[in-house]
């Protein structure tokens, strides 16, 4: 269906990754679901052996150049078991934790060049938020209530629909200073 070629994402200094992404109709249009397949196949294929890809557990309809309120989010444990598998539609932040969380070695994003500077330091993400969008594999509105490693990338995909990029969250003064209520995994 899709191929290597048909991915063609959009890297800083890009201005349309600084703008905020908009709702789409439920029930999705023809031209928003073969977005999605085209977001699902390249993540899964990403984290595949013989992938041509950069390696990815999400991604975000704004990193095409495209501003819809869409990301696709596809982690698994080391044997293969999904821990988390959808791509969300028009999703809204209900609630998080107080406790932040940041990857020890900190984030990375398709849309960031690896070899741009200013990259290195803790991104301070919230430890568990509750996310309410409407589910592209059950085809319906849910509540998803996820912490940890899935919270760290739900809300870097949803940083991506509001124009923030991980970056941004990175203190340039002390990039690896920890902060008062947070811990990294």
């Amino acid at each position: 269906m899709f191929k290597f070629e048909d991915v063609k994402l959009v890297q800083l200094p890009e201005k349309v990754l600084r703008e905020k992404s908009h709702d789409v109709p439920i029930p999705l249009t023809q031209e928003d679901d073969e977005l999605i397949q085209k977001m699902i196949y390249h993540v899964d294929d990403s984290q595949e052996p013989l992938t041509k890809f950069r390696p990815a557990v999400g991604v975000a309809a704004v990193q095409y150049g495209i501003l819809k309120n869409i990301f696709y989010i596809m982690i698994q444990d080391e044997k293969g078991e999904y821990i988390f598998k959808d791509a969300l539609i028009n999703p809204v932040m209900l609630g998080h934790s107080d406790h932040k969380i940041s990857l020890s070695e900190g984030e990375g994003c398709l849309s960031v060049n690896e070899n741009d500077p200013g990259q290195e330091g803790y991104v301070f993400r919230y430890s568990r938020v509750v996310v309410k969008a409407y589910s592209y594999y059950e085809k319906k509105w849910k509540t998803y209530d996820v912490s940890g490693y899935p919270a760290i990338v739900m809300q870097h995909e949803y940083d991506h629909l509001q124009g923030k990029l991980f970056i941004d969250h990175i203190d340039k003064k002390n990039p690896w200073e920890m902060k008062k209520n947070s811990s990294t995994i």
